[in-house]
């Protein structure tokens, strides 16, 4: 795992799967469910870039910048072909994934993007700035956990695309495992005294359950 704000990627590198969210804090399923990502559409390279302030969570993250970038790097450490990048936390403001996509293709104009979503956000696709030109840009690539709702979710779409645009939009969906492991649920335990250890190390790796513990993130007790 690389941990780079100017990105360096190996030579070889000719497919990599884009992942970005707020990671506040990252779970055990941001780190296996974009992994099976990666393995089903044969890219080489998982690049995961927390958001400096998502456009559609006005109220901010709980932790800073930093200590969201340091969990990252811990859930992380043990994935090979995977790079943390700042390039948003650096850049400030919104981060809209256009902007970061051009980036993007700008610095390696040679790779071949794919942007890792989930269901929840295919679903809200159409509302994201230049969606058109996101696609094209970098193909999504919807994760959807189990065997299960694709005919929800592209039934869920089909208001706001056309009936070609939904065909692509089904050939997209990437079945993962079901992972029960949210951010919301992690920020609540780890609020409550006593909290269920069980629970806690389910929702998150054990070097960043200790890094949130070691700064009292989340109304963790030092």
């Amino acid at each position: 795992m690389d941990v780079l704000g100017d990105i360096s990627l190996p030579e070889t590198v000719r497919t990599v799967a884009v992942y970005g969210g707020t990671f506040d804090p990252p779970t055990r399923a941001h780190v296996t469910m974009p992994q099976a990502v990666v393995d089903a559409i044969g890219a080489d390279w998982l690049l995961v870039i927390p958001a400096a302030a998502s456009p559609f969570k006005p109220g901010g993250a709980h932790a800073t910048n930093a200590q969201r970038q340091r969990m990252l790097e811990l859930a992380f450490e043990e994935q090979p072909c995977t790079t943390i990048t700042a390039m948003e936390l650096l850049r400030g403001g919104a981060s809209y994934t256009v902007d970061t996509l051009r980036s993007l293709h700008q610095r390696f104009p040679e790779i071949t993007f794919r942007l890792i979503i989930g269901a929840d956000q295919a679903t809200s696709f159409h509302r994201w700035r230049e969606a058109d030109s996101i696609i094209a840009l970098a193909e999504p690539a919807v994760m959807l956990r189990g065997i299960d709702g694709a005919d929800a979710l592209i039934a869920s779409m089909k208001p706001h695309w056309d009936a070609d645009a939904i065909a692509r939009w089904r050939s997209r969906v990437v079945y993962v495992p079901r992972i029960d492991a949210s951010s919301t649920e992690a920020r609540a335990l780890l609020g409550l005294p006593g909290a269920d250890e069980f629970r806690l190390e389910e929702l998150l790796s054990a070097p960043v359950l200790a890094y949130i513990r070691e700064e009292g993130l989340y109304g963790s007790p030092h």
